[in-house]
């Protein structure tokens, strides 16, 4: 009886969220309710009036759990962070031709994004070169998703009828020119030798030398590599689908387990630390957490980026959408639903790392890595003009000038 209605079940096990949700098997409704869930969201995605049916939510600060307190994060940042990183950043973007000098709106884009900031509230302690290619490979990783987006644009999208191929291919392009033996430049399938893309990846691999032991950025470009074929190529023809089909094409678990790779969360977690996990003797654990620490920061994206992707971009490859139509979930319900499931990963992620050797001081150093991520976070959303709009369906988030409309990608993402 009480799993005959999803909001029965939501309620029921909204105190441990997920974990309960994973160990029961769902009923299937007898008139299907997802029918009722997709006709909602077609009207949604067909509306001319898509900016005015912003939902609210009631999600405040405090309803999420942190491993240690926003105040410590924030007083702690690098002081990097003063010794204006972006500028350089900035001027590495002029230099491969990613950012047209004098193209004040966009370098302001890519300023608001504050990803000096993620990088200086996570690595307190790190080196300037550390932060320089922390900083330039979240440049690279923004640029490579927003000529993803593009892609997926009408104009692209209808000319491309091999975009899962391309998409493949420029994946495949990626790793060859940021691979730690390919000292010369190897042969592309999709960028032209010249492209903008081509010499930001062969800058970052060159300055990551500098900053990085040989094993850290081997190990790091595993977690690229996962990212880019098991989380990219793979999402990417969901996300074609679902630019036809209103239907959410997998479920929750089955997003989570994507999406945790899609995200490229681990990989800028483990850059964060700046060493390699595998020759530490609890390395098991410290991956783990490294995992969880990954999904948290994708549910919380997912979450304040809900505006962004449905209202502005008709994209519902979002965590809190897959949430609504598997458990038939009000908007508010959903993003409660995601929060807890949130602070889950969070009291894992403690539990686990309690179990690291107090006297392992360079392990002790990526579990702190890793609880700055899952609590700095949160201070850089709420900094971050990409979150942020006067309609946010966050209040907290609604105060901060929004840069969501422009992109951070070349103009011209083909090769020719």
């Amino acid at each position: 009886k009480l799993l005959t209605s999803h909001k029965s079940f939501y309620r029921a096990v909204s105190c441990h969220t997920y974990v309960a949700y994973k160990s029961f098997t769902m009923p299937v409704p007898t008139s299907c309710s997802k029918s009722s869930t997709m006709k909602r969201y077609q009207k949604l995605i067909g509306s001319d009036n898509i900016s005015n049916q912003i939902e609210r939510s009631t999600v405040t600060e405090s309803d999420f759990r942190l491993p240690m307190s926003l105040d410590r994060v924030e007083t702690e940042i690098n002081p990097v962070y003063a010794s204006q990183i972006m500028s350089a950043v900035l001027r590495d973007l002029e230099q491969c031709e990613l950012l047209a000098k004098d193209n004040e709106r966009k370098q302001n884009a890519w300023r608001s994004l504050k990803v000096d900031m993620l990088a200086c509230l996570t690595s307190p302690t790190s080196s300037y070169n550390h932060i320089h290619v922390y900083v330039l490979w979240m440049a690279l990783v923004y640029t490579i998703d927003d000529i993803r987006d593009k892609f997926l644009e009408s104009t692209h999208y209808k000319d491309k009828p091999n975009l899962e191929k391309i998409v493949e291919d420029t994946n495949e392009d990626i790793l060859c020119l940021v691979d730690p033996e390919a000292d010369e430049m190897p042969a592309l399938k999709y960028f032209r030798p010249d492209h903008a893309v081509v010499k930001l990846a062969r800058r970052v691999r060159t300055l990551s030398f500098k900053a990085l032991s040989v094993e850290a950025y081997t190990e790091f470009v595993g977690h690229l590599d996962v990212h880019l074929r098991q989380g990219v190529t793979l999402a990417f023809p969901y996300m074609m689908k679902m630019k036809e089909d209103t239907t959410f094409p997998m479920t929750v678990q089955e997003f989570e387990d994507l999406r945790v790779k899609d995200s490229a969360g681990a990989m800028c977690v483990h850059l964060a630390s700046g060493v390699a996990y595998n020759n530490r003797v609890q390395s098991d654990i410290l991956e783990e957490c490294l995992q969880l620490t990954a999904l948290h920061a994708a549910i919380l994206n997912d979450i304040f980026s809900y505006e962004k992707q449905i209202h502005r971009e008709q994209d519902r490859f979002n965590y809190i959408c897959g949430v609504q139509e598997e458990l038939d979930l009000s908007f508010d319900e959903a993003v409660h639903f995601a929060v807890r499931r949130a602070n889950e990963l969070v009291d894992t992620h403690i539990r686990l790392a309690n179990q690291i050797d107090p006297d392992d001081i360079v392990s002790q150093r990526i579990i702190d890595t890793q609880r700055r991520w899952l609590a700095g976070h949160l201070v850089w959303v709420k900094s971050c003009g990409r979150y942020s709009s006067s309609t946010s369906p966050f209040k907290f988030l609604r105060s901060v000038q929004s840069t969501m409309d422009n992109s951070l990608s070349p103009e011209n993402p083909a090769p020719a």
